[in-house]
């Protein structure tokens, strides 16, 4: 060993990087004790020294979009502020987790614009396309967050799973999941048995599953799109309004035209909203992002309570949607000025307000 002036013996300083599965379980251990901050400090060592591990943008979107409505707002300002590229990824996973599709496409072409040559384009450019073709499925909320848990893993989970299924011991178990009380636990078991393509006993199985008279609507939806990705062959019997009905994975699905006609409506406060913060010029693009958010929640929350609306109450609502906005920001902007914007009484803009913040419970 070297000595140094002083006669010293220099102590040998060994450096070592930490395998990303240990920030990775730290993360999610913090993520589970709701110690939010910190847990954020380990998500962004991982994507800071292993930019273009795909798997692991997926997990941390995955845990992101499970986080407390009281603390989300500033966990993901403090992880979606950064000035890194990859992020956008991270968001563009993100939004797809919610359901966002415009959040989700604009975040990902704008990590492909800024990192043409990332080894990360290839998923980014498929995220898109996968996009494109989730009409569908894109109401099961349970179908959209298991198949992004699981992205970057797909093949491999598939592959065991093969395996392992033909175990009457698992083939046995996997169906006694489905009946238990844990409605994570069978939406996952759901999941899991669309990706035994052409296997005769899972789709016996998943028929089975749907006709009984205790299962819940969302696992019947994740069961047909399971049935469908498996290969099973339409139509599809189901226990429906006290009997039992044939449906194709369409037909059923459409049920929500009425909710999208309903969602259109109020969709034109959002648009209001938008307008006149872009008109402004005083918001950010993250707070346009961030508004679209809270507007998603609060409608999803209130659904099917959704009147028809005048341009009058489109104008109140709007006032209302951004003064929630400001509230959640921070930032201390009378009522009175915002009903002046907008041309609407203040007691209305404020009785809305209320109503939003109650709700989203932000």
């Amino acid at each position: 060993m070297k000595k140094n002036k002083n006669g010293k013996k220099k102590e040998k300083v060994i450096s070592f990087e930490k395998d990303i599965n240990h920030y990775l379980e730290k993360g999610i251990a913090c993520f589970k004790l709701h110690d939010y901050t910190k847990g954020i400090q380990y998500f962004k060592k991982i994507i800071e020294t292993k930019p273009e591990n795909k798997s692991v943008y997926y997990t941390v979107a995955f845990y992101l979009s499970e986080i407390n409505k009281e603390q989300e707002f500033r966990i993901l300002d403090d992880i979606f502020e950064e000035s890194n590229p990859h992020y956008l990824f991270l968001r563009g996973i993100y939004f797809c987790m919610e359901e966002d599709v415009n959040g989700a496409e604009y975040h990902l072409k704008k990590f492909i614009i800024k990192e043409p040559k990332s080894k990360l384009r290839q998923e980014a450019e498929k995220l898109i396309d996968n996009i494109h073709e989730i009409t569908l499925f894109q109401n099961n909320l349970d179908y959209i967050k298991l198949t992004f848990y699981y992205a970057g893993n797909i093949e491999s989970v598939k592959e065991k799973l093969k395996i392992k299924f033909e175990s009457p011991f698992v083939q046995s178990k996997m169906c006694e999941s489905l009946y238990e009380m844990d409605d994570y636990l069978i939406s996952n078991v759901i999941f899991l048995y669309g990706l035994l393509e052409n296997n005769k006993i899972a789709e016996k199985t998943l028929r089975q599953f749907i006709k009984s008279l205790i299962v819940k609507e969302k696992h019947i939806e994740l069961a047909l799109l399971s049935l469908k990705k498996i290969g099973a062959k339409e139509p599809y019997e189901i226990f429906l309004n006290g009997k039992f009905v044939q449906v194709t994975l369409k037909s059923y699905m459409n049920r929500y035209e009425e909710m999208e006609e309903l969602y259109s409506c109020w969709n034109d406060v959002l648009s209001i909203v938008v307008h006149n913060m872009k008109k402004s010029n005083k918001y950010s693009e993250q707070s346009i992002e961030k508004v679209k958010y809270l507007w998603g929640k609060f409608i999803n929350s209130i659904y099917p309570d959704l009147p028809h609306l005048d341009q009058k109450m489109k104008r109140i609502w709007a006032a209302g949607l951004e003064l929630t906005l400001l509230a959640a920001k921070s930032i201390n902007v009378s009522s009175k000025r915002l009903a002046l914007i907008y041309n609407v009484p203040n007691h209305e803009v404020l009785s809305k307000y209320n109503y939003i913040k109650k709700t989203i419970r932000f």
